[in-house]
């Protein structure tokens, strides 16, 4: 990695966690209203007709055709304009429209968003990137600075060490019962079934040791270890209606979402696992206070079974 003014990775020898130092985020813009949408998007450089504030586009679906950086796409990308990573730090626009979450857009322009997801985690790995981490910021209090619904990419030189302890578990479990992780945790939730919020292609329950009220897991339920060959529509339907149970049980509350995929090529650092990839939601509800931060052990209010049977009962319908 780099030493530059945008991004210096470093690492804490005692604790062994990295930090990116980047004083350049802080100049990033941010709308004048909190978590709800600003009167107006006359500045928003996410809005169709803006693209000449953003730098040039890397990527987008244009269903009538159209040179970039004009108006006529659906889904756009750029670099991010306030990188954590040189190069590596993208922004999807989900769509032209400024104040439509993602919960509430149609079936097909989700599968957009996600088909999108797939080709910049592949054009990333392609580039040489360790891993890519793709996120949701939603809400001020999550950090999102601008309204506009979009999401950000993250291509990383290093494993990310969450992604780390993830396939280490992952190695640990199949050494000792010669199953993946993941699908015995769905198992279990599936023959439980309090915890469950769905269970289709992809599946939607609350983790046991839930760290957050309201957190969510998504996975494929078929052991699927690539997330460039799930069908898009599977994940889009199933973000729609996590998103959107989880928009009525919270009030449109913040939240951050992320979807862990396999390291790129062979970099994971020799770990040898039946990774399953999956989406992580997680409701910005509390504030993390001393105890979290002192110990790393999370302090819910909120029972993952009562959580579960509050999402249940307002889940909107499966998409068509």
């Amino acid at each position: 990695m780099s030493d530059s003014a945008n991004g210096r990775l470093r690492r804490d020898p005692l604790s062994g966690a990295w930090t990116v130092i980047a004083p350049g985020r802080g100049a990033r813009p941010h709308d004048a209203s909190g978590s709800a949408a600003p009167a107006a998007a006359t500045d928003c450089p996410f809005c169709e007709g803006h693209e000449g504030m953003t730098p040039p586009e890397l990527d987008a679906l244009r269903p009538a055709g159209g040179a970039p950086d004009t108006p006529g796409w659906t889904v756009r990308v750029v670099p991010n304009l306030y990188p954590v990573f040189e190069g590596g730090h993208e922004v999807i626009v989900h769509s032209p429209h400024h104040d439509v979450a993602l919960s509430a857009q149609p079936l097909a322009e989700v599968t957009d968003v996600v088909t999108m997801y797939q080709r910049r985690i592949a054009a990333h790995c392609e580039a040489g990137a360790a891993a890519v981490t793709v996120i949701l910021n939603q809400g001020r209090a999550a950090g999102a600075s601008l309204f506009h619904p979009h999401s950000q990419v993250f291509a990383t030189p290093i494993v990310p060490p969450v992604l780390v302890a993830e396939l280490e578990q992952f190695a640990r479990h199949e050494l000792k019962y010669g199953r993946c992780l993941l699908c015995d945790m769905l198992d279990t939730a599936l023959d439980e079934g309090s915890r469950v919020v769905f269970d289709e292609p992809l599946a939607a329950w609350a983790p046991q040791a839930s760290r957050w009220p309201y957190e969510l897991r998504l996975a494929p339920r078929v052991h699927e270890s690539d997330v460039l060959r799930t069908d898009p529509r599977h994940l889009a339907a199933a973000l729609k209606r996590a998103l959107g149970a989880l928009a009525a049980a919270t009030d449109d509350g913040p939240l951050n979402a992320w979807l862990h995929v396999a390291p790129c090529g062979d970099r994971s650092g020799g770990i040898s696992a039946p990774f399953h990839w999956h989406v992580e939601i997680a409701p910005r509800l509390t504030t993390h206070a001393g105890f979290e931060l002192g110990t790393g052990i999370a302090v819910n209010p909120v029972d993952p079974q009562d959580a579960a049977a509050r999402l249940r009962s307002v889940l909107p319908p499966a998409p068509a």
